[in-house]
């Protein structure tokens, strides 16, 4: 399946809005999907890795020096609770590249969608921290005109490299310019 394919039963189009989707970007006349991305599933152990470990060594303790079988239910429930709820939010983030615009769409309870129109964008910048770069995963930020810093955010993702390229080629591209009215 070519990425127009796919993204059509992911992205509305403003005859076909329905707002209770984990994605909804409204396509203009003759803007054409480009990527559409999701972190990868590591996403759900490296995000908060912080507090994963503190859920699992709080499950542990809770396992070790409690008796019974609610406590240890609790904290199986807890340690389980945290790695869905992780899962879910992996599930609510998309990011897509379109011929007009970089798009980042994330969250669970409340929805965050920043739009940038490519003509704008003057940085593409790869982040590999060192688990990232262990496991062939990075981060993209797309800085616009008249910004400090980075506008829309790819975390996590897989092959940031060949993503990285994709976009730059495109954005520097004459055609996103030509598309861009």
């Amino acid at each position: 399946m070519d990425a127009r394919r796919i993204t059509q039963k992911r992205i509305s189009t403003p005859e076909r809005t329905d707002s209770g989707s984990a994605l909804r970007i409204d396509l203009s006349e003759g803007e054409e999907v480009i990527l559409v991305v999701s972190p990868h599933w590591l996403y759900v152990l490296i995000d908060r890795f912080g507090v994963l470990l503190f859920v699992l060594a709080a499950g542990v303790l809770v396992w070790i020096f409690t008796s019974g079988a609610l406590p240890k239910f609790a904290a199986v429930l807890l340690v389980v609770g945290w790695v869905l709820w992780q899962f879910a939010e992996r599930a609510s983030r998309r990011y897509v590249l379109t011929s007009r615009r970089v798009v980042s769409v994330a969250g669970l309870l409340r929805q965050k969608v920043v739009d940038a129109p490519i003509t704008n964008v003057r940085q593409v910048t790869m982040y590999k921290s060192i688990p990232e770069r262990l496991l062939g995963l990075g981060t993209l930020g797309f800085a616009t005109a008249g910004t400090a810093g980075q506008d829309v955010i790819w975390r996590l993702i897989d092959r940031p490299g060949e993503r990285f390229t994709e976009a730059r080629r495109w954005i520097d591209s004459p055609k996103a310019g030509e598309n861009a009215q």
